[in-house]
């Protein structure tokens, strides 16, 4: 019994041995397959006719400016009759414009021409010659005549302070701060020294102050009741001095533009 066992499983281990042996050499008998690559990309799919189409259309960016609106029939007869209402307005305007306003602007129009140099020069020489005629009256020395034209004046050398002069500022100007004869001779030199430089227009607002200086004494301690007959029609001419300066014709001028060069 044993030995049959034995003898079937050579038996069969002995068939098993000839089908592997037959299926090697089927294998090797039959051409190798192609294995296909899993990293061999997939041909892209094509797109449908309708799909194709549709790519192919131009798609508006967002950032493309959206039209304007067109206005309404409406809208657009609304702004012409307003457009035409305001341009019937400014010619009504216009017609109705007086004849004395024309002129009124001509006038203006006028006097914008006038420099302010000649002005400027106008205002130094009146009050060059109010002040200088008045120092010059305060002292005594040697004339000098002059003339211009038809024009016959004579100029002093000014050497000494007249007495009747000095007499005066003792009795108006004993309140100042200063010795009255100190004051006098200030003042006399002032008004002889600071009107030829507005003459020149040099130094003019320098001379302007000082000459308004010397009007605020005047009027306080000589001629308290000339204020609005003279004195403050002399100041408001040195402010303008002050404020605007001598002007083109001056020497100020010619120095500013020999700086600037």
């Amino acid at each position: 019994m044993t030995d049959r066992i034995a003898g079937a499983q050579r038996a069969a281990n002995t068939g098993a041995g000839a089908m592997a042996r037959l299926a090697d050499r089927l294998a090797a008998l039959s051409p190798p397959r192609p294995v296909l690559e899993l990293t061999n990309p997939l041909p892209p799919p094509r797109p449908s006719p309708a799909a194709a189409k549709t790519a192919a259309r131009p798609v508006r960016e967002l950032t493309d400016p959206l039209p304007p609106p067109q206005p309404s029939p409406a809208v657009k007869a609304a702004l012409k009759t307003t457009a035409a209402l305001a341009a019937r307005a400014d010619r009504r305007a216009r017609r109705s414009r007086s004849i004395g306003a024309t002129l009124v602007d001509g006038l203006v129009a006028a006097c914008a021409l006038v420099p302010y140099a000649v002005v400027a020069l106008a205002a130094r020489l009146v009050l060059a010659r109010v002040f200088f005629l008045d120092g010059q009256a305060k002292f005594d020395g040697f004339p000098i005549p002059l003339k211009l034209g038809d024009v016959h004046f004579s100029l002093t050398v000014p050497l000494q302070l007249k007495a009747e002069a000095a007499a005066a500022f003792i009795a108006h100007f004993g309140a100042m701060p200063m010795p009255p004869a100190l004051a006098a001779h200030l003042v006399g030199y002032a008004e002889l020294l600071l009107p030829v430089m507005l003459v020149l227009g040099f130094g003019t607002r320098i001379a302007a102050l000082g000459l308004l200086a010397v009007t605020a004494l005047i009027q306080v301690y000589v001629m308290p009741q000339a204020l609005w007959s003279a004195h403050v029609y002399w100041a408001l001419l040195l402010l303008v001095l002050l404020s605007r300066g001598a002007g083109a014709l001056s020497i100020d001028h010619f120095i500013r533009l020999a700086r600037r060069t």
